[in-house]
């Protein structure tokens, strides 16, 4: 299959779906993590207000929450050029 940009509508499906994935999480987790983090900052990435160099990296080692919204980034990155088929939220 090749590659090719993501059409606006289905830009839109993806933005709508994270939102509606975030409306059903609560903003922190019992260890105090926010689960909204890496949906808006994959809305971010979506809308073209946020690209990967804006983002810090994190620590690739421990795995840490700038990391995981680093790699949500890329996943993001990855679908909007096409490397990936998946729908971006699990809803």
């Amino acid at each position: 299959m090749a590659k090719r940009p993501r059409t606006p509508e289905e830009i839109t499906r993806q933005i709508e779906g994270l939102k509606k994935e975030k409306e059903a999480l609560p903003q922190f987790s019992k260890f105090s993590t926010d689960n909204w983090q890496l949906n808006d900052t994959i809305i971010s990435i979506l809308e073209g207000k946020t690209n990967l160099n804006d983002l810090p990296q994190g620590d690739w080692e421990t795995m840490d929450q700038e990391n995981e919204n680093y790699i949500a980034a890329q996943d993001a990155d990855m679908w909007l050029s096409g490397d990936r088929v998946h729908d971006l939220f699990s809803l």
